[in-house]
């Protein structure tokens, strides 16, 4: 008999905080029996250890099901004053080691991992020869780290996922977990961004991105460059790479100081580019030239950009203009974040004329600006009232015969955007 959750028919995977709900009694028994053994396998590890057993650790043995995920979650509210440090893994690792084979993902995002622990974590990875999923976000790995973990998988040919964003495996870190595209033809998703990455591990990714074709989302946001203006050293590297790309689908670019120049040199490189269909240049210091390149490249008949991110910048008026002008043409875009960019009541309200005339746009965010005055809220309010189909981070309302705003909080859309977690 089949015992299955008559709210939602299909079997979920096996993680920390989901249990199969189709089994039959047989198997039960089968899954209860080999999570008490590995429950006092990982004991017995501890006490040979002489440690006391985690909870968080026990929690994920006690809902593992078939054990073919390790996912513990350091920022969990169970997790939080629990989280999994190098000490703790070396249990747990042997834990698991004896079944490694079968498992296919790895998530350990936001815990106590560093370089101390790399190495046997490294050995642990080698046995893993089915994984499709490493998340490591928001840890404490450093170069040295990165490299041990680099190595081990080199010979993982079926890693589809990484994620090792939020530590600390600056440029030679980034050098030799690239390379692993060298090795791995599956790898889609590259998540390699807040990691104190100097020049040159930006020059080496975009050389190494720039001629495969199977990586299709990309975040190498926020590395560690001078401030020099223009960005004039990597942006020319930067947009080689995405006229050569084939592959990539999605790409974050936030916080590389490419301010006007440096946005001119992506775009025009870009104009070359059919495939991407998400870009996020946020936190860019970009004004108005800025903005001037990115409309002429969405004013292409051709373009295909359905998701562009540009939050946190310098647009201004003008900027706010010109970016009207590209979207009353654009055919292609879905998604727009143009949120605090310093625009005011004139910009906003040419956006909103623009958005008359646009048939593409669902959603769109404009939410802290300088000042939304009334013309441009009259123009949102018909809008609103209109073209229901649109989106917005916001919603205007009439009070004593003049108009208000107030936000609306749509949640992230993880369709246009890269971030996953």
């Amino acid at each position: 008999m089949c015992i299955r959750d008559s709210q939602n028919p299909k079997t979920p995977n096996s993680s920390q905080d989901q249990i199969q709900t189709c089994i039959t009694p047989n198997k039960q028994y089968i899954l209860t029996k080999l999570m008490e053994d590995t429950i006092t396998t990982y004991k017995d590890q501890c006490s040979s250890n002489s440690m006391e057993p985690l909870p968080s650790i026990i929690r994920y043995l006690e809902a593992g099901g078939d054990l073919t995920a390790l996912v513990i979650h350091g920022n969990d509210k169970h997790n939080f004053h629990q989280r999994v440090t190098d000490e703790h893994l070396v249990p747990l690792l042997a834990t698991l080691s004896p079944g490694a084979e079968k498992i296919v993902k790895i998530d350990l995002r936001y815990n106590l991992l560093n370089d101390n622990g790399a190495k046997s974590f490294a050995d642990f990875l080698k046995l893993t020869t089915s994984l499709t999923t490493l998340n490591l976000l928001g840890n404490d790995i450093g170069p040295a780290g990165a490299k041990e973990i680099a190595a081990a998988l080199k010979d993982i040919k079926s890693l589809e996922y990484l994620n090792i964003n939020g530590n600390h495996i600056g440029t030679d870190g980034c050098i030799a977990i690239t390379e692993l595209i060298f090795y791995n033809t599956q790898l889609k998703y590259f998540n390699l961004g807040n990691n104190d990455i100097k020049y040159d591990g930006i020059i080496a990714l975009a050389n190494v991105i720039g001629y495969n074709s199977t990586v299709q989302i990309l975040n190498m946001e926020n590395p560690s460059l001078p401030s020099s203006p223009g960005g004039q050293e990597w942006t020319p590297h930067i947009g080689k790479m995405l006229a050569n790309n084939i592959g990539l689908q999605k790409i974050s670019l936030r916080k590389y100081k490419l301010r006007c120049d440096g946005t001119y040199t992506i775009m025009k490189q870009l104009m070359e580019n059919k495939k991407l269909q998400v870009l996020d240049l946020g936190a860019n210091e970009i004004s108005v030239e800025g903005c001037m390149a990115i409309a002429n490249f969405l004013k292409q008949e051709d373009c295909v950009l359905e998701g562009l991110l540009l939050p946190n910048n310098k647009a201004g008026d003008l900027g706010a203009k010109a970016t009207a002008q590209a979207l009353a043409v654009n055919k292609s875009l879905r998604y727009l974040d143009f949120t605090y960019n310093n625009v005011n009541d004139d910009g906003l309200a040419r956006i909103a004329e623009s958005l008359a005339i646009n048939s593409a746009l669902q959603i769109l965010k404009l939410f802290g600006h300088n000042y939304f005055g009334q013309e441009a809220m009259g123009l949102f309010f018909k809008l609103q009232t209109k073209k229901p189909k649109y989106f917005l981070d916001f919603t205007v309302y009439i009070v004593d015969d003049h108009y208000d705003m107030g936000y609306v909080d749509n949640g992230p859309n993880k369709t246009w955007t890269l971030y996953d977690d």
